[in-house]
């Protein structure tokens, strides 16, 4: 039987102007150096890397479902919304 060595994750980014990203990558089962990895690969894009899901998983983002007007609405008030706020 052949042992698989890889695994896929989810990961999500991001960037220098604040917006988040997400991205599928292959590399090894450890949690912990797929971690590092994933951190140099966002490093080399100027780029955070915020969390790391094991799998393959859409990834939805506050813009994803609020329409921002970049003449009325700032970064400031997207940081200030209450993330339990629903409507």
């Amino acid at each position: 039987m052949l042992e698989n060595k890889e695994m896929v994750y989810t990961a999500i980014f991001q960037n220098g102007q604040g917006s988040l990203v997400y991205q599928s990558l292959v590399g090894t089962m450890n949690k912990r150096e797929m971690w590092f990895e994933a951190a140099q690969i966002a490093g080399s894009h100027d780029m955070c890397l915020v969390a790391l899901i094991p799998g393959t998983h859409p990834v939805y983002f506050y813009s994803d479902f609020v329409e921002l007007d970049s003449d009325n609405e700032s970064c400031s008030d997207i940081k200030n919304h209450d993330l339990f706020e629903l409507n």
